[in-house]
């Protein structure tokens, strides 16, 4: 299975591993156009949250994407769709914060 590893803001990190978050939106741009065409949907999304060790990983399945339609609120992004929550590190998901 395919993966992709990027950096997430603790906020969204949060609501995702809560289960409030079900998209994770990234911009229509060249660097994500050609990361996304590599892989092949499902694949699993790596998401890290800051650098200081250790680090809070969240790894989700991504079951779809989609460019969002021009005259929604998320124009000119893609539409990760989260389908379920493979792993989750170094977080403790009763405080939601890092451990």
């Amino acid at each position: 299975m395919d993966t992709i590893t990027t950096t997430l803001k603790r906020e969204w990190f949060a609501r995702i591993v809560d289960g409030s978050k079900k998209i994770e939106y990234r911009e229509i741009k060249p660097y994500w156009t050609s990361r996304l065409s590599k892989v092949v949907t499902p694949f699993r999304l790596v998401l890290r949250n800051g650098m200081d060790h250790p680090i809070p990983v969240l790894t989700v399945l991504i079951d779809k994407i989609v460019p969002s339609p021009k005259g929604k609120a998320r124009k000119g992004d893609y539409a990760l769709h989260i389908g379920r929550i493979l792993k989750v590190e170094h977080w403790d998901r009763r405080k939601k914060r890092p451990k």
